[in-house]
């Protein structure tokens, strides 16, 4: 036999084996004592190929993975739009400064001053809330914000907002005291 007319039959072979196993179906098995099998080989008892339902989908709001399979051309110089899910890594440390946990403030005439930090600056449509006692304030367009408050004990958080209203990352809340000097002017 001809070495070409083998490899023609080789190629031949391969090809009708990688049709066969793409059309390939799945049969459903049950024995005697009712274990069940499936397989790719027909049973040879007349056992028709299971009808299998089609692959469901699930579309999540993170994009990444998505744009990453896309094979259309990509403007590198067009600024990418961060999903929440890469504005809460970029926002990890976000976090409030002052007041320090169990801080205590003193002759203050009720004034604290509560500030939050991020390695990051806050981006365009972002803003940050802060909540005092349970009580939400007016966003802050800086860092920092001063509130009026009666002795007592007290707590603040923050949080990071999308252009939606939905949170992006908070800080954990912070409790801290206000105390005023005494008649007599001295601390306890």
């Amino acid at each position: 036999m001809d070495k070409g007319m083998a490899g023609s039959r080789l190629i031949l072979l391969l090809m009708m084996c990688f049709c066969l196993t793409a059309q390939a179906q799945i049969y459903k098995v049950v024995d005697k004592d009712g274990n069940v099998t499936y397989t790719d080989q027909a049973p040879g008892d007349g056992t028709e190929p299971m009808k299998l339902p089609e692959l469901s989908v699930v579309t999540t709001d993170y994009a990444d993975e998505a744009q990453a399979t896309t094979t259309e051309p990509v403007d590198e110089t067009a600024e990418k739009e961060l999903t929440r899910k890469d504005l809460r890594k970029l926002y990890r440390d976000f976090r409030i400064t002052r007041p320090a946990p169990e801080e205590t403030f003193w002759g203050t005439e009720n004034t604290v001053v509560v500030a939050w930090a991020s390695s990051e600056p806050i981006q365009e449509g972002l803003s940050v809330h802060f909540t005092v006692d349970g009580k939400a304030q007016p966003p802050s367009a800086e860092n920092m914000l001063g509130v009026t408050l009666d002795r007592g004990e007290h707590t603040v958080s923050a949080s990071i907002v999308d252009e939606r209203g939905r949170p992006v990352v908070s800080t954990d809340t912070v409790t801290f005291y206000v105390h005023q000097a005494s008649v007599g002017g001295r601390r306890p």
